[in-house]
């Protein structure tokens, strides 16, 4: 074994990383529960986006926990107990899904001094490497959030960069000691700087893909049109997309027109501008990742 693999899995000791997913469970947006033709589609995204991406990442030390809804249909029970074999753990929620429901789930399967939680929506596909590049920044933590600012949007065969501060895709290190984990559900995505100090990081490529779908409830296309090929390498799911010359060429045209409506809309979205160029600068993410 040689220094750099024997440190990297003296730093693995030291941590519990857990990716969360929340299905149809019960919250502020969805108080009731879903239909059987939203679970059918749902259930489409997950096996077709989410679950080849986090099954295929490179680092494999990590626990993956689907939040469920106890009092789902049991023939949507079946299915994702089929579909957790090897993959996932699929963890019935009796009731509505908070932050302390949460935090005492990740509390009873880990011992370690530090717990790294990240959230990724049932919907959404991750890159390749994600898990690694977020394990990649543990550096003993007391509390603190990690942003991989490089991500892009796919909506109707079509792909958008998309980099932003806010995402849902975050990450939380801490040492909760005796106290319980607050976990990265502690607050809301775009809410984090509320509760601690945050990280973003530069990456050589996307490490994230929101799938917009008509579904969503507060995602909309915003980012700029690029060739599909740049990011499917990345990404282990089925990606196919409608690149045409001039298609891609009014597709940027119209996403800068889209960004320069934003702006004026809203002056205040220059400053998440800012911080997303200060963050692929090396010096303010410590590097950058491959």
């Amino acid at each position: 074994m040689t220094q750099e693999n024997e440190t990297l899995e003296k730093r693995c000791h030291m941590f519990a990383h857990f990716v969360l997913t929340r299905f149809n469970v019960r919250n502020s947006y969805h108080l009731t529960e879903p239909s059987d033709a939203w679970l059918i589609d749902r259930l489409a995204l997950f096996k077709k986006f989410c679950i080849p991406s986090l099954s295929r990442q490179s680092e494999k030390e990590f626990e993956w926990l689907v939040f469920v809804d106890s009092k789902s249909p049991l023939w949507f029970l079946a299915e994702m107990e089929s579909l957790a074999v090897e993959t996932f753990e699929m963890v019935l929620v009796d009731g509505a899904f908070d932050c302390a429901y949460v935090s005492s789930a990740i509390a009873s399967r880990t011992g370690r001094p530090y717990i790294i939680t990240t959230r990724v929506d049932n919907d959404d596909a991750v890159a390749r490497d994600f898990v690694e590049v977020i394990q990649s920044c543990f550096t003993n933590q007391a509390f603190e959030f990690i942003n991989l600012v490089h991500g892009a949007q796919f909506a109707q065969r079509k792909t958008y960069l998309r980099p932003y501060t806010k995402n849902p895709f975050i990450s939380l290190i801490e040492r909760p000691d005796s106290s319980a984990p607050s976990t990265v559900f502690v607050t809301h995505h775009y809410r984090v700087q509320e509760k601690g100090t945050i990280r973003n990081i530069r990456t050589s490529h996307p490490m994230w893909l929101q799938v917009v779908h008509g579904g969503n409830i507060l995602n909309e296309v915003v980012g700029l049109r690029i060739p599909g090929t740049t990011i499917s390498r990345h990404f282990e799911c089925e990606l196919s997309f409608q690149d045409g010359f001039l298609d891609l060429s009014l597709g940027f045209l119209g996403g800068l027109g889209r960004i320069a409506i934003r702006f004026m809309r809203k002056p205040a979205r220059v400053i998440e501008a800012v911080k997303v160029l200060r963050a692929f600068h090396p010096s303010q993410s410590g590097g950058s990742f491959s």
